[in-house]
């Protein structure tokens, strides 16, 4: 089962994982376990596809560029949401799987689905830090940040609880899981009726 160090050296990790990220964007970070691993895997794809978003909001490309920005986003985004199917699928596999077919409640959340948005959410927190260590900006910008600081470290403990009791109730037994298929349609050109149906007019012009 999952200990509560292990969920602690993972909430301490979010912070370092950023800084290392930042300072090689392709760092392959050696982990201490398959669950950290996992999980730094899903926040090293969340902190890529935050800088392709910022990217994608630059006015100042030339518009071939965004738009393969733009997809290379949608592909980070695919493989965030694999990211966070893998870490449910490990946890099952490793820990929770003979809860999955009993008579016990669910939660409306996964593991892996909080894990991805206490991802993001440290993001947040680090990038509105950052904003209170320039100097180009006035100091109503500075104390604005400082407020959306604050809420968003309260956010962060309490996801962290939440986090942390919803592991518990899965130690003990209490509830069950299951991992669950984000099947994202518009990256399959099979259900986009956009890309097969641009597919088939292209053939239909052939003949």
């Amino acid at each position: 089962m999952i200990s509560k160090d292990d969920l602690q050296n993972v909430f301490e990790s979010y912070r370092k994982w950023i800084i290392i990220f930042e300072g090689n964007r392709e760092e392959n970070i050696k982990c201490s376990n398959s669950f950290e691993t996992l999980i730094c895997e899903l926040h090293h794809l969340n902190f890529l596809l935050w800088e392709e978003e910022d990217q994608a909001r630059r006015t100042d490309l030339d518009a071939t560029i965004l738009v393969r920005i733009k997809r290379s986003g949608h592909q980070l985004n695919q493989q965030r949401n694999d990211a966070v199917e893998r870490i449910d699928e490990w946890l099952l596999e490793n820990h929770y799987g003979y809860l999955a077919d009993a008579s016990l409640p669910l939660r409306t959340e996964t593991p892996g689905s909080a894990l991805d948005r206490l991802s993001i959410l440290s993001l947040k927190i680090y990038y509105m830090g950052k904003q209170l260590e320039r100097r180009d900006v006035d100091e109503q910008h500075i104390e604005t940040c400082r407020s959306k600081l604050e809420v968003l470290l309260m956010q962060k403990e309490d996801l962290e609880r939440a986090l942390s009791e919803l592991i518990w109730d899965l130690n003990d037994g209490r509830i069950r899981m299951k991992a669950y298929r984000q099947f994202k349609m518009y990256n399959d050109p099979n259900l986009n009726p956009h890309l097969h149906g641009s597919r088939k007019s292209v053939n239909n012009n052939k003949h």
